[in-house]
């Protein structure tokens, strides 16, 4: 998602983000699934690591490898 957010800056430094209210309201929809902001971060951590990760093994390979049943 693109933000076409305006930044109002106080003393050179950006302070506030004015964003359109449809994008607001679909922030809010997004973010309302996640409990906290640590979260967030840790489901787009999850999506980095997984879309980075080119090999796959099923959990029976996995046991097989292991040598568990």
């Amino acid at each position: 998602m693109n933000l076409n957010a305006q930044i109002i800056e106080e003393n050179g430094k950006p302070k506030f983000a004015i964003l359109p209210i449809q994008e607001y309201e679909t922030l809010l929809r997004e973010l309302s699934g996640f409990d906290s902001l640590e979260d967030l971060s840790d489901y787009m951590r999850a999506v980095r690591i997984t879309s980075e990760i080119k090999n796959w093994h099923s959990l029976e390979e996995v046991k097989a490898q292991l040598g568990i049943e």
